[in-house]
């Protein structure tokens, strides 16, 4: 089995002039970097360690953050902040400081990072018309004009190391607020070679293939494939082709997972898991 690590962090908190600390609970869309972890708590964003204790909050304007990001190196995260009437991504160095904006344009959902760290990858649905179809685009930290992607439409998505290949969903909502979903907006994966523009299907259950992270030879996703229609962490084997379930929980869904190459981090219960995939290399 797996080694799963399960965090409670003591949030210090304050209200008036009296200190309080409270066990955090109901944390959501964590990403994690070697030790450090980043999540958001209650509109804000916070890091701490995967050894728990005290959390750290990086912001506190009243618009929400959401969607924390480390970059490659770990030095910075990237967010969605509702700052100016609208969603924009922004920078923060990882131990703090004042956001810098990177995009102009509302509608920007932080998804993640090129591979060498140079920028955001962000979703938006600017070029739609009339339905709301996301597709992918890339700003650059130093605040450039954003760039699409080479697809016509995405919504989450994991590059390969080398940043010519990534696994990604086409379409859909990665987290329903309806059980065991599998109408025409369910969620697909697929494999995108941006050098050649092959495209490949890489799932054929019709229902939650979500949150497809590529970590080495495999790739990670959550589906709610088994019989009782649970979300849960699955592993796909590029080289087999064969699907893997890797946990098994029988009570609650998993929730928004991040990955740094290594290590996932995700929600299960309200609380905070650690994997290491380490031995499925």
């Amino acid at each position: 089995m797996p080694r799963i690590i399960t965090l409670a962090f003591m949030f210090t908190l304050f209200f008036l002039w009296l200190p309080a600390a409270t066990e955090g609970r109901f944390m959501t869309e964590p990403d994690i970097h070697g030790q450090s972890l980043a999540f958001c708590y209650e509109g804000d964003i916070w890091t701490a360690t995967i050894d728990g204790g005290p959390a750290v909050r990086l912001t506190n304007h009243p618009g929400e953050e959401s969607r924390p990001h480390f970059s490659p190196d770990g030095r910075w995260i990237a967010f969605t902040g509702q700052y100016n009437r609208g969603e924009h991504v922004y920078l923060i160095p990882a131990d703090g400081g004042v956001p810098s904006r990177l995009t102009w344009r509302s509608g920007a959902e932080v998804i993640g990072w090129t591979p060498d760290g140079t920028h955001v990858l962000f979703r938006a649905a600017w070029d739609a018309d009339y339905r709301p179809i996301t597709r992918f685009y890339r700003v650059s930290v130093t605040g450039a004009m954003p760039e699409a992607l080479p697809l016509p439409r995405g919504v989450l998505a994991s590059f390969s190391p080398d940043g010519r290949r990534l696994v990604y969903n086409r379409r859909g909502r990665e987290e329903y607020n309806w059980k065991r979903y599998k109408g025409g907006q369910y969620q697909d994966i697929w494999l995108a070679d941006l050098t050649s523009g092959d495209f490949t299907p890489l799932t054929e259950y019709v229902g939650k293939n979500a949150y497809p992270m590529w970590l080495g030879d495999s790739m990670f996703f959550l589906s709610d494939r088994d019989e009782q229609g649970i979300t849960n962490l699955y592993r796909y084997d590029f080289a087999t082709r064969n699907t893997t379930q890797i946990t098994h929980y029988e009570d609650f869904d998993i929730h928004t997972p991040g990955c740094d190459g290594r290590f996932i981090v995700y929600v299960h219960s309200g609380w905070l898991h650690v994997l290491d995939t380490a031995s499925f290399k």
